[in-house]
């Protein structure tokens, strides 16, 4: 994989970085690779001062039906992509206990990035996601675009924007389902919820041309280095200016909807 590995070092990857993965991994152009090609590749560009994180999310909210009750050592993440699963699965990788959010990291930073995650905020101050962006994160978009930024959410905290009470959906809950001992439990949440997304592909462009990013090929597929820490204080700064721009104009988006409803009822829009 010397090809990818130049690919990562060309768009600006280094020795020693900190690097937060969201990865489409069919839409990267690797015919006759696997997965864990990708990550070794990864490993390998960040050399051993290096550190690896992806999300792991299961959503275990109480209130879904038949939701998977979270085990860290067990429970599958969902929708985070075939590369974070395997990430998750491999020998020597952390995993935060978070119940509905939790991350994988590999490396220097791993144990710190992972561990007492499990009464904390999700994306918020005291999450993985936070401490990240204190070691100086970098931002890895494989073949996607901001729209699969979960360091986004950590910005609408950071702005301090009235609504991260708003869950996803309300019959999820305030609660998530863990399992301990072969026993069910039913945990209360930090009332702060990541939501939608959809809106936040409207930064992929104006980052690179901020100079905040940097694009280009990742084994033949379209990608986005962002440094974490300028990211945040420039959408904090659009935030200022325009409190709804990362929600999403579909009026049948619940979150959404509910969300710019507070903002208008606050007197901010």
């Amino acid at each position: 994989m010397n090809l990818l590995r130049d690919d990562l070092i060309e768009l600006g990857i280094g020795a020693g970085d900190c690097l937060i993965v969201h990865c489409s991994f069919r839409r990267l152009k690797l015919a006759g690779h696997v997965p864990l090609d990708v990550i070794e590749a990864l490993v390998a560009t960040l050399g051993k001062e290096g550190t690896l994180m992806m999300p792991t999310f299961t959503y275990s909210y109480s209130g879904i039906w038949q939701v998977i009750p979270f085990s860290a050592a067990t429970t599958p993440g969902v929708e985070n992509g075939v590369l974070s699963e395997t990430f998750r699965c491999l020998p020597g990788t952390f995993r935060s206990k978070h119940p509905t959010y939790s991350v994988a990291a590999l490396g220097r930073h791993a144990e710190f990035l992972t561990s007492d995650r499990e009464q904390c905020s999700p994306l918020g101050q005291d999450s993985s996601y936070g401490d990240a962006l204190g070691l100086g994160a970098k931002i890895l978009l494989l073949g996607v675009g901001n729209n699969r930024n979960s360091m986004l959410h950590h910005v609408e905290v950071a702005a301090g924007l009235p609504y991260n009470d708003i869950p996803f959906r309300w019959f999820w809950g305030n609660t998530a389902a863990i399992t301990e001992a072969d026993k069910i439990r039913h945990v209360p949440l930090v009332p702060e919820y990541p939501a939608c997304s959809d809106n936040f592909s409207w930064l992929d462009k104006l980052l690179v041309s901020e100079g905040i990013a940097n694009e280009g090929l990742i084994g033949g597929s379209p990608s986005y280095l962002i440094e974490a820490s300028q990211m945040r204080d420039f959408v904090v700064r659009q935030i200022k200016l325009k409190p709804d721009c990362l929600l999403c104009n579909n009026f049948t988006c619940e979150p959404c909807s509910l969300r710019r409803r507070r903002l208008q009822q606050m007197g901010l829009l």
